[in-house]
């Protein structure tokens, strides 16, 4: 478009908008301009006309003159209202052939637009038009019935009414149901929709509470005879009912079918039930009951309740206690205790957070003398082996020990308390085959002969001994003729390197009761040799010092002539009258005849069947040697010594044979002695 055209557009509006005219008021009159003298050319202007809200506008033109044309294409008169634009008007009015147009127009809005244009030029003059426009009073209620229920008109507006039992909503023109803020507190009711089983109301939010004790549970049945507008399978979009309960929501619902809910509800229910304008059902009824909040039967692991039932309710107690095995802790307190009375609370919960069942605790077994304990924990169930430091001690009696219910350590076999030993093992060496004598013998080595002690008597004589438990020594009686004060000195083999710790405390001297040694006034009698040694405390055994056994005599092989042992002590030898190093042989079992025909001064001593008779040309006990022991490998296990005789005494030279106690002769005694 040129530049001048768009200069004449913009003036052209320009005038446009200041040629508009506003009319308020109830009424008023308007002409063209210069009526009647006659418009001008190229002229537009507007009216604008308002009355108040609740009226509407009647208009009459009194006089119309304006140029005819075709479709009103040169000048007109033109109505805008009710959001449509009338057709336009021109002609006279006074020629009623011409004119095709009414006179009067009407809007029940408050508001019209009336414009007036005429274009270049005229080929005669017109004079144009008059119009008068007047308020006039609507009935909103036939025009647009604008209220849900009843619709009241006066002049210059309208009021909405509703049906009883509605209220007016705050747009003052639809009615709703006032079905909010009930309260349900009884144990058990019916709640219905607004007017069941009348239509329900519409345009209507019901709000619905149950509120019962907290403690108890609701349990919600809807009637059969249910129908609320919408369709459940693209989701209620219309009136729609709702159940919420704690954090969790059911529905929404709707449609022809009764909900159902199976599930306990909490103490408190919200139903929340909401209808649009539209429709007509005939609603819904709700039947609602409680029951106590139920408190589950396991309350804690190991725990034991009474009275025991399948159900316990709000308010029910009973007593906790523990299985056997097991204590009830107050954590509250720090301390056991033996049973708590627990009650169902509200919630549904029992008021057992400071309780628990804990395991019994035996605490730490027993420790057992030279052995050692083997467990993992010491509460209820829990076990514990025994064993003892091998190969020196044997365990007699049974290993595995269990913590009970009781809090005590028993044996899992006879469920007693009474701990089992740990034995010495006797006839432990690591003596071989080697050749060599006492009286010509060869030095031992520690471990050979573990069992070997040495005695000093009343500070000045010397004997051997042997170790048959770990509190007791064998050893012969005739070393005591003069004194019983002893010291013994055991586990070395080198006497310059014994140490305090190698003396063995001396608690008593015990003498055969029938050894009676007769030097003055006849025979020797060395009948009986044969004595116990107690010691203060128990030694603890070793490689090098541990007990020799006692024979078994149901066991024992006979002691047949050339049967070999070995003998061993400190004693005089063929090169020193007492020997620095142990020294050991093996000799043979001879006769007794042989020993009685030995070298012997007169008066001889007596020989009896309490005797043994061993040795060998050159190898032999001799002084120093009294009390030491006549050993021999058990036959039924090489690794097991037993001693079965006791050097007692001998020719007056050494290196044939000499006699030794008949150890087996006095095994009785020996047992005898020992326990009492």
């Amino acid at each position: 478009m040129p530049m001048e055209m768009w200069i004449i557009v913009l003036l052209l509006l320009m005038r446009l908008a200041f040629c508009s005219i506003s009319l308020r008021g109830f009424q008023g009159q308007f002409t063209s301009l210069n009526y009647p003298q006659g418009y001008p050319n190229d002229e537009q202007q507007s009216w604008d006309i308002q009355v108040p809200r609740g009226y509407g506008i009647k208009l009459y033109f009194s006089h119309i003159d304006i140029e005819p044309s075709a479709n009103c294409a040169y000048d007109y008169v033109q109505i805008f209202c009710d959001e449509a634009l009338h057709p336009p008007i021109c002609g006279s009015s006074r020629e009623k052939q011409d004119f095709q147009f009414p006179q009067e127009y009407y809007t029940t809005g408050n508001w019209m637009k009336v414009t007036f244009k005429s274009d270049f030029s005229n080929e005669e003059r017109y004079t144009g038009f008059a119009a008068y426009y007047t308020a006039i009073d609507v009935d909103e209620c036939k025009e647009e019935d604008p209220c849900s229920h009843y619709c009241n008109n006066y002049i210059g507006g309208f009021h909405c009414s509703c049906r009883p039992g509605y209220f007016l909503q705050e747009n003052q023109r639809i009615c709703g149901m006032n079905c909010s803020g009930e309260v349900f507190t009884k144990f058990k009711g019916i709640i219905t929709s607004p007017n069941y089983p009348e239509v329900y109301a519409e345009n209507s939010e019901c709000h619905y509470r149950i509120q019962i004790d907290p403690g108890f549970e609701v349990i919600l049945q809807f009637a059969k005879d249910f129908a609320v507008e919408g369709d459940p399978s693209i989701g209620c979009m219309s009136d729609i009912l709702k159940v919420t309960s704690g954090a969790k929501e059911y529905g929404p619902f709707c449609g022809d079918s009764a909900p159902v809910i199976r599930e306990l509800l909490s103490n408190e229910v919200e139903i929340t039930f909401h209808t649009d304008g539209q429709g007509e059902r005939k609603g819904w009824k709700i039947m609602y009951k409680s029951t106590a909040k139920q408190c589950p039967t396991y309350i804690l692991e190991h725990n034991v309740i009474q009275p025991n039932k399948s159900e316990y309710d709000y308010k029910d107690h009973v007593q906790l206690s523990c299985d056997a095995g097991y204590e009830l802790y107050d954590s509250k307190q720090k301390l056991h205790i033996s049973s708590a009375v627990l009650h169902c609370q509200k919630d549904g919960t029992w008021n057992s957070e400071p309780y628990s069942c804990r395991p019994v605790n035996c605490g730490p077994p027993n420790k057992l003398t030279n052995g050692y304990e083997n467990f993992t924990s010491t509460v209820y169930r829990y076990r514990n082996t025994y064993s003892c430091e091998e190969p020196y001690y044997k365990l007699e009696g049974n290993a595995v020990f269990e913590c009970s219910a009781d809090a005590e350590w028993v044996d899992v076999t006879s469920g007693q308390n009474i701990l089992p030993k740990c034995k010495p093992v006797c006839g432990i060496s690591r003596l071989f085959s080697k050749p060599g004598r006492i009286f010509g013998g060869t030095p031992a080595e520690l471990g050979d002969f573990p069992w070997q002690l040495r005695l000093i008597i009343g500070g000045t004589s010397y004997g051997g001994g042997a170790l048959i438990s770990d509190g007791w020594v064998l050893t012969a009686a005739h070393l005591f003729d003069n004194s019983l004060q002893v010291i013994i000195y055991g586990g070395i083999v080198d006497m310059r390197n014994r140490l305090p710790q190698n003396q063995l405390p001396v608690e008593k001297v015990i003498v055969h009761p029938d050894y009676r040694k007769q030097v003055k006034t006849g025979q020797p009698n060395f009948n009986h040799d044969i004595a116990l040694v107690k010691l203060r405390q128990k030694v603890k055994l070793s490689s090098h010092l541990s007990p020799v056994c006692l024979p078994n005599p149901e066991k024992a092989s006979p002691l047949q002539s050339g049967k070999l042992g070995y003998i061993s002590g400190w004693g005089r030898t063929e090169r020193v009258t007492k020997a620095v190093f142990l020294q050991y042989a093996q000799i043979p079992i001879a006769s007794m005849e042989d020993c009685k025909h030995s070298n012997y001064e007169e008066p001889k001593p007596i020989f009896t069947s309490n005797m043994i008779c061993a040795g060998k040309p050159g190898v032999d006990s001799c002084q120093g040697d009294s009390g030491g022991p006549y050993v021999f490998k058990e036959p039924q296990d090489q690794n097991r010594y037993e001693t079965r005789g006791i050097v007692s005494f001998g020719p007056k030279n050494c290196g044939l044979n000499g006699v030794y106690t008949h150890v087996e002769k006095y095994l009785d005694w020996i047992e005898t002695t020992m326990k009492k």
